[in-house]
């Protein structure tokens, strides 16, 4: 029972966690990734911590990228593509449009 409770808060093998709980409003359900690159042939693929299956690929060999991405706990694994590679994201907050 342990595992499977240490199993379900980590991220896949190869991935980091990274935690914007405490930066992300309450309320927002999904928020938008300015995601920079360098070299710009590089990828960073992140999904929302809880939820393998919103996984995300970015930057399809683009400097700068913007992708959607659900909010869940405020918890991201992220990977990158090469150790050596450089990448920043920063959450654009907006609020949530109703269709």
């Amino acid at each position: 029972m342990k595992s499977l409770l240490i199993a379900a808060l980590a991220c896949q093998p190869g991935f980091t966690i990274v935690d914007w709980s405490s930066r992300i409003p309450p309320g927002l359900t999904i928020i938008d990734l300015v995601i920079t690159v360098t070299p710009f042939y590089s990828r960073v693929v992140i999904y929302p911590q809880q939820s393998p299956d919103d996984l995300q690929r970015c930057c399809n060999n683009k400097l700068t990228s913007v992708i959607r991405i659900p909010v869940g706990n405020g918890k991201f694994c992220v990977s990158q593509s090469h150790p050596g590679m450089k990448w920043k994201m920063r959450v654009l907050l907006k609020p949530d449009v109703a269709a």
